[in-house]
């Protein structure tokens, strides 16, 4: 789906039915009527942590949250619903507009020849006023400005997964592990007698700033704010500055890009093979880095202890809970 063709739509429909639109900086649309205060916003790939973000902002100035996305599985349509947000995925959105737009069309006549608007607008685009049931309960969270990826993987999840692994838990940390992520580009040409080499490069990658280490991994959704536990959440130091990992990872981006191409000429009537490595120099290399945090659950039993990548659920390592300290 088109953001702006999406919101633009909108904009019309509640406009049609006498809605003050305005901009926010929470949303994409808010549209106001009498008591009404609909918070709307696109999002075109959502995780709990910015849902629950959504609404609690949407809370503090009061009203109702739309969140519309092109999918929502059934796991963030539960959590979306205890936190009192409503979803509308691509489906949803297309019936609703189609519902509204036909009851303009269609609408019922006052005696001067005037659409009654308002008699089917609840039905066709108000969300549903939030149920009034017990709320499941949730870790208190509190937002600090930390520019990183999403917690995609909850608590329970994590902790469910390292049961599996490493038997009953005893302690548990979400830290935030701090990278040098990069993205580069390069497009150059190596010549070598009659031929002519082409070398080109397009990817992401992170330094790990404690470790050293080099990954060409790809994280989307890098935010300036972060929800996290008030209780047992660390943020490590980098350790590796930026000029050490600047160079960390030129060396991985030219080892990744290296070229060994056999050539073969003739010398009079002799055919000779030749060997040769070709790399891409270091000034034709286009590097933008920043220093952002990936969360990280630490989870320890009685005898094992576990990481789990809290953005995408992978495990990360399995040691000795005896042993050192994790990154």
């Amino acid at each position: 789906m088109n953001k702006q063709v999406v919101i633009d739509i909108l904009r019309k429909i509640f406009a049609y039915y006498d809605y003050s639109i305005s901009s926010s900086d929470i949303c994409d649309l808010l549209a106001e009527k009498d008591s009404d205060h609909l918070f709307i916003k696109f999002e075109p790939q959502t995780n709990l942590n910015s849902i629950r973000y959504f609404s609690h902002n949407v809370q503090r100035y009061g009203g109702k949250s739309v969140l519309i996305s092109e999918f929502f599985d059934e796991r963030t349509r539960s959590f979306a619903l205890d936190e009192g947000v409503t979803l509308w995925d691509k489906d949803e959105l297309e019936s609703r507009i189609g519902r509204a737009v036909l009851s303009g069309a269609l609408g019922e006549y006052g005696e001067k020849g005037q659409i009654k608007k308002e008699n089917n607008m609840q039905y066709d685009m108000q969300p549903p006023s939030p149920r009034e049931q017990p709320k499941k309960k949730y870790e208190k969270t509190t937002r600090i400005s930390l520019r990183s990826v999403a917690v995609n993987i909850e608590k329970s999840e994590a902790l469910s997964l390292a049961e599996s692994k490493i038997g009953k838990v005893k302690y548990q940390q979400l830290k935030f592990i701090p990278i040098w992520y990069y993205r580069y580009h390069f497009s150059t040409q190596k010549k070598f007698k009659s031929r002519v080499i082409d070398l080109t490069g397009d990817d992401e990658g992170y330094i790990n700033a404690i470790t050293g280490e080099n990954s060409f991994n790809k994280y989307n959704g890098i935010q300036d704010n972060i929800f996290v536990p008030t209780q047992n959440y660390e943020i490590k130091q980098p350790k590796v500055e930026k000029k050490d990992a600047l160079s960390r990872i030129t060396d991985s981006i030219i080892r990744e890009h290296t070229k060994e191409v056999r050539l073969n000429e003739m010398i009079g009537d002799t055919i000779v093979f030749e060997q040769k490595v070709f790399t891409p120099d270091l000034q034709d290399i286009n590097i933008k880095m920043e220093l952002i945090y990936i969360p990280v659950w630490e989870i320890r039993g009685g005898r094992e202890a576990i990481e789990i990548n809290g953005y995408d659920g992978q495990i990360m390592a399995v040691r000795a809970s005896s042993s050192a300290e994790f990154i």
